[in-house]
């Protein structure tokens, strides 16, 4: 299907790391899309979230199709536009599984920080605290099992990139990783990877 062809619409924010992990897919497959910026995601409105009850960023339409969360939003467009899966979206390795949900929690837990320094929260508190242990130990985790990311460019590579540029403009954590880093400087020259980082 050529660009022309699709209707698609991606509700997002332009740093947001869970965003970019869908948008270098829609670069990659050059799928004709429109970004919509919803604005700050500290608000509380829900209509600008395209409807999403969760007031979180991505959201994707396409047609009559409406679908978040970001994992979701690789799936289908995978099924939907390339169901060859040439990027290995559809998992089912369990060492794969883990690596996925490993990095949506250090990303999340960074949100978290971002969104309590941002308002003014005190992040000395315990429940920071631990937050900032769950990205610490995630990419020590990470950085321990890095073989994972190995052959072809694929999604979990993408999503290590999302994870690490985003973790590197925000400055939270210092990103001394030494196969991490290798992996993403090798990945970052890819075009369609350039084309969504962080600025």
């Amino acid at each position: 299907m050529t660009a022309h062809e699709t209707s698609l619409k991606l509700y997002c924010t332009p740093r947001s790391h869970f965003s970019r992990k869908v948008r270098i897919l829609l670069d990659a497959w050059k799928l004709g899309h429109e970004l919509v910026d919803i604005g700050n995601v500290a608000d509380d409105a829900s209509k600008e979230f395209a409807g999403n009850p969760l007031m979180k960023v991505p959201t994707l339409v396409d047609g009559d199709i409406w679908l978040i969360d970001s994992d979701h939003i690789a799936q289908y467009l995978t099924l939907t536009y390339h169901p060859g899966d040439p990027f290995n979206v559809l998992l089912k390795k369990p060492e794969l599984l883990n690596l996925r949900a490993v990095m949506n929690g250090i990303m999340a837990a960074e949100v978290e920080l971002l969104l309590a320094k941002r308002t003014g929260t005190d992040i000395s508190q315990p429940r920071y605290q631990k937050l900032q242990k769950t990205i610490a130990q995630g990419l020590d985790w990470l950085e321990q099992n890095a073989g994972l990311f190995a052959g072809p460019p694929d999604y979990q590579d993408f999503h290590l990139v999302c994870l690490w540029d985003h973790l590197a403009f925000y400055k939270l954590v210092k990103l001394s990783y030494r196969h991490l880093a290798a992996r993403v400087t090798e990945l970052s020259s890819l075009p369609y990877v350039k084309a969504s980082r962080p600025a």
